[in-house]
């Protein structure tokens, strides 16, 4: 789904030609994002641990199975922790004084908490209809009102997934304005640095399904061609 692609020569400053390298120069291609993404996150708290945990994982397991054999749809988890006491405030205690944080002397009031995140996917091109489909597949994780589980499905997004499937199709258009730059310079020994190659390729969202990713890179001039000895 590779849309136009641009490139951008940026001028070359005269101080390249005094062996400094020349301004920062971007390569860039625009493409169309490959998915919608929809953010799901659930929030379980009770006074067992153990049974926190558990409902964390049974509503994993129904995500799962709701996703499950569907090619063209896709459920990643981005994050989830085990049960944890909540922070208290200070509170009293029954013969005066306070307490900070919840003592071990305590235990029987208790909260615990955990919250599980999952971004649910589907190919971009399936538009309104997708993201109606995903919603749908978030519907009714949690018992409805219960104070003890809470569920926030986010706004939907598209998103590009594979920008590194574009670093080949960068450096080709970086050999190539390397190439065509060097006809219009000074004749000499020429350099291209590629300090960020080992980096990830740069990602910009541009609205709605249009993404830009690029690379950047420097020429250097580091000897002049040698003067013809003249007689």
């Amino acid at each position: 789904m590779r849309l136009l692609a641009a490139l951008l020569l940026l001028p070359l400053t005269l101080a390249a030609q005094s062996g400094n390298y020349s301004p920062k120069q971007h390569v860039r291609i625009q493409a169309d994002a490959d998915h919608l993404v929809l953010p799901v996150s659930v929030t379980i708290k009770g006074k067992d641990r153990a049974a926190v945990d558990a409902r964390v994982d049974a509503i994993r397991k129904e995500l799962e199975k709701r996703f499950a054999d569907q090619p063209g749809w896709e459920l990643r988890e981005i994050s989830a922790e085990f049960a944890r006491a909540e922070a208290k405030s200070y509170v009293s205690r029954p013969a005066g004084g306070s307490k900070l944080f919840g003592d071990d002397e305590d235990q029987g009031d208790t909260t615990y908490a955990s919250t599980a995140r999952w971004e649910l996917h589907t190919e971009a091109d399936k538009g309104l209809k997708g993201v109606e489909t995903l919603r749908t597949k978030a519907e009714g994780l949690v018992k409805a009102k219960s104070d003890d589980e809470k569920q926030v499905v986010g706004h939907p997004e598209y998103v590009l997934t594979n920008p590194q499937d574009y670093r080949n199709e960068l450096l080709d258009q970086i050999k190539a304005d390397f190439e065509e730059a060097k006809k219009h310079l000074p004749e000499g020994q020429w350099t291209l640095e590629l300090s960020g190659l080992a980096g990830p390729v740069n990602v910009v969202a541009l609205g709605g399904k249009r993404f830009e990713v690029s690379l950047t890179y420097r020429m250097a001039f580091l000897t002049p061609k040698p003067e013809k000895a003249t007689k």
